[in-house]
């Protein structure tokens, strides 16, 4: 029994561990057409779930703040070491418009001159700093592509056009399938990516223009959920003015209310089930006075703890596809997992589109920085000068805050202190971005949001026929295209370095692509363009030793395949 001690314990430490994460889950509502959708997401990061990697850097926090050792942090231990206000909009941890006072300190309650962990979580959430953040990103916000250029071009790629092989303007199964054989042609740099310009090389201004503020005219996207910016109000006020059949246009309410009594209301304020898309049983849970509607504080309860129609779970660290699954048949049948991993929900006219950026072990700041300095350091002394330094890239700290010994010249060690801190709190968060992709077959496909069509997204296309086929005749004509919004979960990142400077994900400081952190180097070395996978064109070898190292027969070599790869020649190595 003694030896089965250790494991039992673990088994049960792990158990216990997972049903934390079940229940810290994170709710979004999507406000579709013909109701609300609530997805649940149950996400966990190295067994941790949103807020308990957020408290777990709030300890560590409170740890490295307590110089003395005497567990207790004191107002002066803490100074100029916690992020304030000004900080978090300034590295933009927290959306511009939420407006924060200037003046919140953490020692509140009570005010005796010490920090508690509870009065620093109780800050840090005050400040807008939460451990689970939903952020939207407009079609306008996304023309960064793989290495850091913006899009030459804002035309519409002549995709659909380019597949339709019979011109029947139709995709069928086949086309859909030979998309990757057929647009090979276009790859001029040979980078193993469809840009824009190779598939349009001779753009007629004005032609298929595609419209790039979509979602800037028609305001914020139809999601709600906490962690948006969006006060609850506000979110309240949009569920309302998007089910409420009563509400009737300004102009005409006007007009009305000149011969109306005055009490006469132009909406009544009140949700039913048929307006929600809710079933009786989920609608009966949150109306308390049995009245057959939600009123604002019911409809308030919903949005805090709503009950989830789609429940998806995601291991933010593991390379397995995402799990979906709904208790509504209608809306099960309505689920495919792509060959992505992504979750793909058909809505008709719409499709949910719901994936997660792989989470890098990065712990420190020094990686993204160092390339950063490297590139300022223009006449490669070791450190900046005052005129190398644009003290826009300082988040608002000057070169001579920065500079600790005030002799003129900042090293990189002096700086990391005051990114570090910025950093860590980035780190300790985890993001939902909201992006619509728009109508058109490139966009779609182009999941990465690059301008670029990857053979891998090519490879993806055939399976996503059923998704759009709404007519169900096995092809794909244009109107079929659904408008696709994409949720994609990542870990939190310091995205600006000030001046525009930013991080897009798969590059650094640099705009260059980051090197995998993970597997041999035989494989880091043959990905050439940096995207996680090794292709038939990458591959150093035999064909044959190609086809014995992709099990699945995908014509890509993954990180799990490399990987296992390698340990099973560590393993005969150790055999004999």
């Amino acid at each position: 029994m003694k030896l089965y001690a250790p494991l039992l314990l673990l088994m049960m430490t792990t158990l216990v561990l997972a049903d934390d994460v079940r229940d810290n889950p994170q709710y979004v509502t999507y406000l579709g057409d013909s109701g609300v959708i609530v997805m649940k997401f149950q996400i966990q990061i190295a067994g941790h779930s949103p807020q308990q990697l957020f408290e777990s850097y709030v300890d560590d926090l409170m740890k490295s703040l307590d110089a003395n050792g005497d567990s207790v942090v004191t107002v002066e231990e803490a100074r100029g070491k916690i992020l304030t206000p000004r900080d978090v909009v300034q590295a933009q941890l927290v959306p511009t418009t939420e407006v924060v006072s200037p003046n919140l300190i953490p020692d509140v309650s009570p005010a005796d001159g010490k920090i508690s962990r509870s009065e620093l979580l109780t800050y840090f959430k005050r400040i807008g700093l939460h451990p689970f953040v939903m952020q939207f990103q407009t079609r306008a916000q996304t023309g960064a592509n793989r290495r850091g250029r913006q899009a030459q071009t804002s035309s519409e790629p002549p995709l659909f056009a380019r597949l339709d092989l019979d011109g029947d303007r139709k995709l069928s199964t086949e086309e859909l399938m030979g998309a990757l054989k057929t647009l090979r042609k276009f790859d001029l740099d040979g980078d193993e990516t469809i840009s824009i310009a190779e598939l349009n090389p001779i753009n007629i201004p004005g032609q298929n223009q595609v419209q790039m503020t979509v979602t800037a005219q028609q305001g914020l996207p139809p999601f709600l959920g906490l962690g948006s910016g969006e006060s609850l109000s506000k979110q309240l006020r949009r569920l309302i003015e998007k089910y409420d059949v009563n509400a009737r246009p300004k102009a005409v309410a006007s007009a009305q209310f000149k011969s109306a009594p005055e009490s006469a209301p132009s909406r009544n304020q009140k949700l039913n089930p048929e307006e929600l898309g809710l079933t009786k049983e989920a609608f009966d849970r949150f109306d308390g006075d049995g009245d057959g509607q939600l009123d604002f504080d019911e409809l308030r309860q919903f949005l805090t703890t709503p009950e989830p129609a789609l429940t998806i779970t995601i291991q933010g660290d593991s390379l397995e596809p995402l799990i979906a699954e709904s208790g509504r048949l209608e809306l099960n049948d309505r689920i495919v997992i792509t060959s992505d991993g992504a979750v793909n929900v058909n809505l008709g006219s719409t499709q949910l589109s719901i994936n997660r950026q792989r989470f890098d072990d990065a712990t420190t700041i020094e990686p993204f920085l160092k390339p950063l300095w490297r590139m300022l350091d223009q006449d490669n002394n070791g450190y900046l000068e005052r005129t190398e330094a644009n003290e826009a890239l300082f988040l608002g700290a000057t070169f001579q805050s920065l500079d600790t010994d005030q002799n003129g010249k900042l090293f990189l060690d002096e700086a990391v202190p005051y990114f570090k801190m910025r950093f860590d709190a980035a780190r300790s968060r985890t993001i939902l971005t909201v992006t619509e992709q728009g109508r058109t077959l490139f966009e779609i496909l182009d999941s990465d949001r690059d301008r670029r069509l990857s053979f891998r997204e090519l490879q993806a296309a055939a399976a996503k026929l059923p998704l759009w086929d709404r007519d169900h005749d096995g092809q794909l004509s244009e109107n079929e295209i659904p408008l696709q919004y994409q949720l994609t979960v990542s870990r939190g990142t310091l995205n600006v370095l000030g001046g525009g400077i930013t991080m897009p994900a798969g590059m650094n400081i640099a705009g260059q692509l980051t090197e995998k952190p993970l597997g041999p180097i035989w494989f880091r070395k043959m990905d050439k363009n940096r995207d996680g996978e090794v292709s038939q064109g990458e591959f150093l070898g035999e064909l044959t030793s190609f086809d014995e190292l992709d099990q699945n027969a995908d014509g890509f070599i993954d990180l799990s395949e490399a990987e296992h790869f390698a340990n099973k020649v560590v393993g005969e190595i150790s055999e004999r």
